[in-house]
């Protein structure tokens, strides 16, 4: 494939070409597992908190938990922290979500800094290669004595093969981060806007909560809100149950 030498011959003739080969896999393996961990979790976010919003309706935050632990996906994560600090005030309740939010930010952000790293090594190392080949075929010339193209052929495809690997490592973490920064971009802006959702529907839960109470329990709501779930009916809960500590 290359005049004598095979590609395996010529990877062991070019310990340059091993390193970019190294490269190319943790390039290809780190970008495959992020395109799976996005294609899992993807959702629709509209639909998820419209559906939500209905379970909210009927009083029982239990119902909207439930819902938010059948669905692994980002929104859900966030809603279920929504869903258990229901009874918090909203500063209370926004820092929990924001908290979240910066979480499951993270989680996206996971090996991407791996991607970033290859897109700008390769090429380095690509021209490190291109160097030592170059260096190979004057150190030739000058042992032969001679400036035959069979003694500097080697040195001069060392060179020009290690550029050309150099730079598809490079596009091709280059692609794939570029690509996964404006994935995570629209999901973060998705989780934002899924947040202030929820104080719509928080806000309009604590509302019927105060409504069904009455005006003379007015303050018995404002101590159940500080301390827990604001539903009127004591429901009865379980050990272990991540509602335990807001329905009691």
């Amino acid at each position: 494939m290359f005049g004598e030498l095979n590609i395996i011959d010529f990877l062991m003739a070019s310990p340059t070409m091993i390193v970019l080969a190294i490269c190319s896999i943790i390039t290809v393996g780190f970008a495959v597992e992020r395109l799976l961990y996005f294609q899992t979790s993807r959702s629709n976010t509209r639909q998820f908190m419209n559906e939500l919003g209905n379970k909210m309706k009927n009083g029982n935050p239990r119902t909207a938990l439930d819902y938010c632990s059948q669905n692994d996906s980002p929104v859900s994560r966030v809603m279920a922290q929504g869903v258990m600090h229901i009874g918090r005030s909203r500063d209370e309740l926004q820092q929990r979500l924001d908290t979240a939010i910066d979480m499951e930010t993270v989680e996206m952000e996971r090996n991407l800094s791996v991607l970033g790293t290859m897109s700008n090594i390769a090429p380095l190392l690509g021209l490190f290669g291109t160097v030592v080949g170059i260096i190979r075929a004057f150190a030739a010339i000058a042992k032969s004595g001679s400036g035959g193209g069979a003694v500097v052929a080697m040195g001069v495809s060392e060179a020009l093969m290690t550029t050309a690997a150099g730079i598809v490592v490079a596009v091709i973490a280059t692609v794939g981060f570029n690509y996964f920064v404006r994935q995570i971009r629209t999901r973060t802006a998705q989780l934002e806007d899924a947040r202030e959702a929820y104080f719509t529907i928080w806000h309009q839960y604590t509302k019927r909560a105060r409504q069904t109470t009455g005006v003379a329990a007015t303050s018995s709501v404002a101590s159940n809100i500080s301390n827990g779930m604001p539903a009127p009916p004591t429901q009865s809960v379980k050990k272990g149950d991540p509602l335990a500590a807001v329905l009691s």
